[in-house]
């Protein structure tokens, strides 16, 4: 997993690359709260996310309930988009979602 900051203003700005898993989560939330100390506002950016599992939904979550922070999470991947779909979560994270119309239907022989 590897973090990358920027500033825009007030905003923070954090774009996470790879996996958000239990193997890497520890790594994640320091960079995180790091993130959140320096910052009333902050952005994530999920787009470079290649795996997440219930560990980094964990960690999402937690980020969305700091107290005084306003946290909004980007660019959500589809593996990300399937997760919060799965555990019903999409109303609780409260950031848009983009979701595609619908998958191709599998051709059966």
């Amino acid at each position: 997993m590897s973090l990358a900051r920027a500033r825009h203003g007030q905003t923070a700005r954090l774009t996470l690359t790879g996996e958000l898993t239990i193997y890497s989560v520890a790594e994640t939330k320091a960079g995180l709260a790091d993130a959140m100390r320096n910052a009333d506002d902050l952005e994530v950016d999920l787009a470079g996310i290649t795996e997440i599992d219930t560990a980094g939904l964990q960690l999402m979550l937690l980020a969305k309930r700091h107290p005084g922070k306003n946290v909004r999470f980007i660019n959500h991947p589809a593996s990300v988009l399937r997760l919060i779909d799965l555990a019903h979560l999409g109303s609780v994270l409260g950031d848009p979602l983009y979701l595609p119309a619908s998958e191709p239907a599998a051709r059966t022989p």
